[in-house]
């Protein structure tokens, strides 16, 4: 059920960003049409990779994804923009490289296959040597961690998702992340089969993770654009997604996992997009200098900030109380960490932003009033399955202690 769950949260996900780039665009865009087809290629060719067990071809389907990221960053048509759109390509295409060269060294190593399917890989490599299968799967986890945005490949993070229009930054931090831990996953349980050691690519996949989530949360202190605040904001979750990878969870709570990473991710990218329009300034300080400022506007951005860390009815919420659990019944008590630094991401994320309260109310901005309230629709739409999905996870994965007497 959670997998046709994640599916569908995917869909509504991409019809959300697709309409509000066609019916609310980001002031000055043009050319809505053309970039329409590039945003429905870039999701076609991750959401076709969730369903392919082809390793060669799931592999084909990210690089192709990266193509059309490239040009939706640069769709502002900004020397920036553009800039920073081949920066994109760039990073990603050479992580991905080390991925495809692990990939290779798999297939060596392998007896001949019938195709290139994991499962048939899987059996292919039993009895092979086990150095040249490590090091395969070694580079090719890390390699996607490149394309995840993860320390120290997370350069090309920030500046994309400040660079971009709203609707772009959601649709690559929204199906990027997902779509390269589906690609992960199986290898890193391969990898528990054929190699106990300390040194592997679970605990490195973590240990980077964490790297991000501290690095993510130390530099949160510097920055006062809302958009590279929400940068920082995906970046700490798709460093949360390691810890998942590494602890190996059920497929139940992986793909819950998953359809979290997605609608949250559209909440804060869609909520900036209007805070940042109706403001007109990126910079909390300068806003601050401004007159006044739409409360509504700002009332929506805290929202999405609370669900993306202590609402308790987001299904981030949910999946706290999961790493606890796991944490009390395998007595890895440090797993407690976890959520206690996402609060206080949160609550710096809360102390950098809460100041605009002190501007005066008004409507939204005349100019934008249109384009602001067709956002505000979908936001709420958005904000609503959300809830419903954190509530169906509560009382589906957590319902042992809900319903017990």
């Amino acid at each position: 059920m959670m997998k046709e769950l994640f599916y569908l949260s995917g869909v509504l996900a991409f019809l959300v960003i697709f309409f509000v780039s066609i019916f609310a665009p980001t002031k000055g865009q043009t050319r809505i049409w053309l970039w329409s087809l590039l945003k429905i290629g870039f999701f076609c060719s991750l959401f076709y990779s969730w369903f392919t067990d082809n390793i060669v071809l799931k592999w084909i389907l990210i690089e192709a994804s990266t193509l059309f990221g490239a040009l939706l960053i640069s769709s502002s048509g900004t020397e920036r923009s553009f800039h920073v759109g081949w920066k994109f390509l760039l990073i990603n295409s050479y992580a991905l490289g080390l991925a495809f060269l692990g990939i290779v060294i798999l297939l060596f190593a392998s007896t001949p296959l019938e195709n290139l399917d994991f499962e048939t890989l899987k059996q292919g490599l039993v009895g092979q040597s086990g150095l040249l299968i490590e090091t395969g799967i070694l580079l090719t986890v890390y390699g996607y961690s490149g394309k995840l945005g993860l320390v120290p490949n997370h350069f090309w993070v920030g500046d994309t998702y400040a660079e971009s229009p709203s609707q772009i930054s959601s649709l690559i931090a929204s199906f990027v992340p997902v779509s390269v831990v589906l690609a992960i996953r199986p290898l890193i349980q391969l990898e528990r089969e054929i190699n106990p050691h300390m040194i592997n690519a679970a605990n490195g996949i973590l240990f980077i993770g964490i790297l991000t989530i501290l690095y993510s949360t130390l530099i949160l202190f510097s920055r006062e654009d809302i958009r590279r605040i929400s940068a920082k904001v995906a970046l700490f979750h798709t460093g949360m997604l390691t810890l998942f990878l590494w602890l190996d969870v059920s497929d139940e709570v992986f793909y819950f996992l998953l359809s979290t990473t997605v609608l949250v991710k559209l909440l804060v990218f869609i909520s900036m997009g209007i805070l940042r329009m109706d403001a007109g300034k990126r910079n909390i300080s300068q806003i601050l200098e401004t007159s006044s400022l739409s409360h509504k506007a700002l009332y929506m951005y805290l929202l999405a900030l609370l669900v993306a860390f202590v609402f308790p009815l987001s299904p981030v919420f949910v999946l706290d109380l999961k790493v606890i659990e796991i944490a009390i019944r395998q007595k890895m008590f440090f797993l407690f960490l976890f959520p206690i630094v996402g609060a206080v991401f949160f609550f710096i994320a809360l102390n950098k932003v809460l100041p605009l309260v002190r501007l005066p109310n008004r409507n939204f901005e005349s100019s934008v009033y249109g384009i602001l309230q067709t956002r505000l629709v979908f936001f709420w739409f958005s904000f609503l399955f959300t809830v419903c999905v954190g509530t169906y996870g509560l009382t589906y994965l957590m319902a042992e202690y809900i319903w017990k007497r």
